[in-house]
């Protein structure tokens, strides 16, 4: 691969691996994955360990942060570590300190979003999505909590959960304080947690209180996340890459669509009664307006 110019680079190492990774070889791909997982602490890691964690040779590593722009290893993991815009959309931009373009491609954006969805999903663990399925089949009660940029998220899930399963929570509700929720987590629950960068500080404590509470903790993240800090049984990582300022979430969607279907694919009759209850009640309690389909049609 030809070394790009420097100057033409975006300044994160994130931006640099997004805009390179449909040329990357697979083992480079492979070792662009754990950079990602481990960019807030690559500084404390050797080329040699990076590649390790991949299963790739030193060389894929020299030649993978060649392909990024990078003199050299080291010059590599002092950028990142004096990267000062980790965490802000504005770290994918070209030049960060300058307006974005007023040119803007709807085209673009939409390419870019089906980009993330497509490498989100071929990066997603099948035995992963089945576990998270059948524990939210199981489960007494589903807590679903939207950290930041996560908040509508959130909500996005608990529409569609609570059309199939009986007693799905959002946190926090009401006003009423963290601490108080999650106290009333218990063993048989599930704890979903929908968190990307940038991440509270309080996210590694909330998932170990839940989890020590013992409900089966699920994260969507980004693929940022640090693996120290994703104390969470199962961590599902998104790829939020875009063009604009702004990080994308729409990889996260079609995953939360998925878990709601193979959910209620799973409950089998009793999600079904569930969904004609709530249909029923619809029309009794909701200002809704349905259209009515016409018999001849």
């Amino acid at each position: 691969m030809t070394k790009p110019d420097a100057s033409s680079l975006p300044r994160s190492l994130e931006a640099r691996i997004f805009a390179a990774y449909a040329g990357l070889t697979p083992s480079e791909r492979r070792l662009a994955d754990v950079l990602l997982r481990h960019q807030m602490t690559i500084s404390d890691l050797t080329a040699g360990e990076l590649a390790g964690m991949a299963g790739v040779s030193k060389a894929t590593a020299a030649r993978l942060f060649r392909a990024l722009g990078y003199t050299s290893v080291p010059a590599a993991k002092h950028q990142i570590r004096t990267d000062q815009l980790w965490g802000s959309p504005r770290a994918g931009l070209t030049d960060p300190d300058r307006a974005p373009s007023s040119e803007v491609s709807l085209q673009h954006v939409i390419e870019s979003d089906l980009v993330n969805i497509r490498d989100t999903a071929a990066t997603l663990s099948e035995e992963a999505l089945v576990q998270i399925t059948e524990a939210i089949v199981a489960a007494r009660r589903l807590w679903i909590m939207g950290l930041r940029s996560g908040y509508g998220l959130a909500h996005h899930a608990a529409h569609y959960f609570t059309l199939v399963k009986d007693d799905v929570q959002v946190l926090p509700a009401g006003g009423a304080s963290y601490s108080h929720e999650i106290a009333s987590i218990a063993p048989g629950d599930v704890f979903m947690i929908i968190a990307f960068r940038r991440r509270p500080r309080l996210l590694p404590v909330i998932l170990a209180e839940a989890a020590a509470s013992g409900a089966i903790t699920v994260l969507i993240t980004d693929l940022s996340i640090d693996e120290r800090s994703a104390a969470a049984h199962h961590v599902l990582r998104c790829r939020c890459q875009s063009p604009s300022p702004f990080n994308s979430f729409v990889a996260a969607v079609p995953i939360i669509n998925f878990l709601a279907w193979s959910v209620a694919a799973a409950s089998g009759e009793a999600s079904l009664a569930r969904f004609r209850r709530v249909d029923s009640l619809v029309s009794l309690l909701d200002d809704v307006a349905t259209p009515k389909l016409d018999p001849r049609r």
